[in-house]
Protein backbone atom coordinates (compact mmCIF):
# COMPACT_ATOMS: atom_id res chain seq x y z
CA UNK A 1 0.00 0.00 0.00
CA UNK A 2 1.08 3.37 -1.19
CA UNK A 3 1.91 6.15 1.61
CA UNK A 4 0.20 9.74 1.03
CA UNK A 5 2.07 12.68 2.63
CA UNK A 6 0.61 16.11 2.59
CA UNK A 7 0.91 19.08 4.73
CA UNK A 8 -2.07 20.44 6.68
CA UNK A 9 -2.59 23.80 4.48
CA UNK A 10 -3.22 21.78 1.56
CA UNK A 11 -5.64 19.29 3.16
CA UNK A 12 -7.63 22.14 5.03
CA UNK A 13 -7.73 23.62 0.62
CA UNK A 14 -8.89 19.84 0.07
CA UNK A 15 -11.69 19.92 2.62
CA UNK A 16 -12.79 23.11 1.58
CA UNK A 17 -12.67 22.91 -1.99
CA UNK A 18 -10.31 25.61 -2.84
CA UNK A 19 -7.03 24.31 -3.55
CA UNK A 20 -6.39 26.98 -6.21
CA UNK A 21 -7.56 29.93 -4.69
CA UNK A 22 -8.05 32.86 -6.68
CA UNK A 23 -5.45 35.64 -6.61
CA UNK A 24 -6.52 39.30 -5.54
CA UNK A 25 -7.25 41.44 -8.64
CA UNK A 26 -4.24 43.32 -8.38
CA UNK A 27 -2.36 40.00 -8.15
CA UNK A 28 -0.95 40.57 -4.42
CA UNK A 29 -3.02 39.19 -1.53
CA UNK A 30 -5.81 40.97 0.24
CA UNK A 31 -6.31 40.96 3.94
CA UNK A 32 -9.59 40.61 5.61
CA UNK A 33 -9.09 42.71 8.53
CA UNK A 34 -11.66 45.09 8.93
CA UNK A 35 -14.98 46.56 9.97
CA UNK A 36 -18.39 44.81 8.70
CA UNK A 37 -22.07 45.50 8.76
CA UNK A 38 -23.15 41.56 10.04
CA UNK A 39 -26.36 39.95 8.73
CA UNK A 40 -27.39 36.06 9.16
CA UNK A 41 -30.12 33.60 9.67
CA UNK A 42 -30.68 30.19 10.79
CA UNK A 43 -31.50 27.93 8.58
CA UNK A 44 -34.14 25.73 10.92
CA UNK A 45 -37.84 25.99 10.90
CA UNK A 46 -38.00 29.18 12.85
CA UNK A 47 -35.20 30.98 10.57
CA UNK A 48 -34.57 33.91 13.10
CA UNK A 49 -32.89 36.71 11.59
CA UNK A 50 -29.92 39.04 13.62
CA UNK A 51 -27.68 42.27 12.77
CA UNK A 52 -24.75 43.35 13.99
CA UNK A 53 -20.86 44.04 13.50
CA UNK A 54 -17.94 42.12 13.62
CA UNK A 55 -14.30 43.58 14.12
CA UNK A 56 -11.64 41.22 12.38
CA UNK A 57 -8.07 41.56 12.98
CA UNK A 58 -4.70 40.88 12.18
CA UNK A 59 -2.61 40.27 9.03
CA UNK A 60 -3.07 36.40 7.91
CA UNK A 61 -3.03 33.66 7.94
CA UNK A 62 -4.69 34.13 11.41
CA UNK A 63 -7.04 36.11 12.58
CA UNK A 64 -8.75 37.22 15.71
CA UNK A 65 -12.79 38.10 15.42
CA UNK A 66 -15.24 39.79 17.48
CA UNK A 67 -19.17 40.12 16.56
CA UNK A 68 -21.99 41.81 18.53
CA UNK A 69 -25.32 40.31 18.15
CA UNK A 70 -27.84 44.37 18.16
CA UNK A 71 -30.66 42.47 19.05
CA UNK A 72 -29.56 40.30 22.22
CA UNK A 73 -26.66 42.43 22.72
CA UNK A 74 -24.12 39.35 22.78
CA UNK A 75 -21.18 39.61 22.11
CA UNK A 76 -18.86 36.62 20.17
CA UNK A 77 -15.01 36.84 20.24
CA UNK A 78 -12.83 34.12 17.99
CA UNK A 79 -10.33 33.31 15.71
CA UNK A 80 -9.82 32.13 12.40
CA UNK A 81 -7.41 31.09 9.82
CA UNK A 82 -7.38 32.72 6.06
CA UNK A 83 -6.58 30.41 2.98
CA UNK A 84 -6.94 32.06 -0.17
CA UNK A 85 -10.33 33.79 -0.66
CA UNK A 86 -11.62 31.83 2.51
CA UNK A 87 -11.80 32.67 5.77
CA UNK A 88 -12.90 30.11 8.73
CA UNK A 89 -13.29 31.08 12.58
CA UNK A 90 -14.56 29.59 15.56
CA UNK A 91 -16.50 32.11 17.84
CA UNK A 92 -18.18 31.88 20.67
CA UNK A 93 -18.44 33.24 24.83
CA UNK A 94 -14.92 34.37 26.07
CA UNK A 95 -14.89 32.60 29.59
CA UNK A 96 -13.59 34.25 32.48
CA UNK A 97 -11.28 33.57 34.46
CA UNK A 98 -7.25 34.07 34.70
CA UNK A 99 -6.97 34.58 30.96
CA UNK A 100 -9.45 36.81 29.50
CA UNK A 101 -7.89 35.58 25.75
CA UNK A 102 -9.44 32.27 26.09
CA UNK A 103 -13.28 31.72 24.95
CA UNK A 104 -15.48 28.68 24.21
CA UNK A 105 -15.60 27.98 20.37
CA UNK A 106 -19.35 27.64 19.94
CA UNK A 107 -19.87 28.19 16.69
CA UNK A 108 -17.92 27.14 12.81
CA UNK A 109 -18.07 29.85 10.13
CA UNK A 110 -16.56 29.47 6.92
CA UNK A 111 -16.69 32.50 4.96
CA UNK A 112 -16.00 33.19 0.97
CA UNK A 113 -14.93 36.71 -0.07
CA UNK A 114 -16.85 37.72 -3.34
CA UNK A 115 -15.18 39.94 -5.90
CA UNK A 116 -17.46 43.51 -4.12
CA UNK A 117 -15.33 42.35 -0.84
CA UNK A 118 -18.52 40.46 0.75
CA UNK A 119 -17.53 37.67 3.25
CA UNK A 120 -20.82 35.47 2.46
CA UNK A 121 -20.90 32.43 5.07
CA UNK A 122 -22.15 29.74 6.41
CA UNK A 123 -22.38 28.36 10.41
CA UNK A 124 -22.70 25.18 12.48
CA UNK A 125 -23.22 25.41 16.25
CA UNK A 126 -21.38 22.80 17.71
CA UNK A 127 -23.37 21.68 20.59
CA UNK A 128 -26.91 21.16 18.61
CA UNK A 129 -26.28 21.18 15.00
CA UNK A 130 -28.33 24.01 13.94
CA UNK A 131 -26.85 25.95 10.99
CA UNK A 132 -27.37 28.92 9.15
CA UNK A 133 -26.40 31.55 6.83
CA UNK A 134 -24.34 35.26 7.32
CA UNK A 135 -23.12 37.70 5.69
CA UNK A 136 -20.23 40.27 6.39
CA UNK A 137 -20.51 44.03 4.45
CA UNK A 138 -17.41 45.57 4.84
CA UNK A 139 -17.60 49.15 6.56
CA UNK A 140 -17.57 51.95 3.93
Amino acid sequence: MRQIRTTLPAVVALILGFANPAPAQDGGPRGFSGEYVMEGWGLDPRGIGYRGSCSVLGDGPAYRVSCINNDTRHTYVGKGLALGETLSIFVGDELAGDDPGLFSGEYLVVYRRQSNGVLEGTWLHAWSGTAGVETLTPRQ
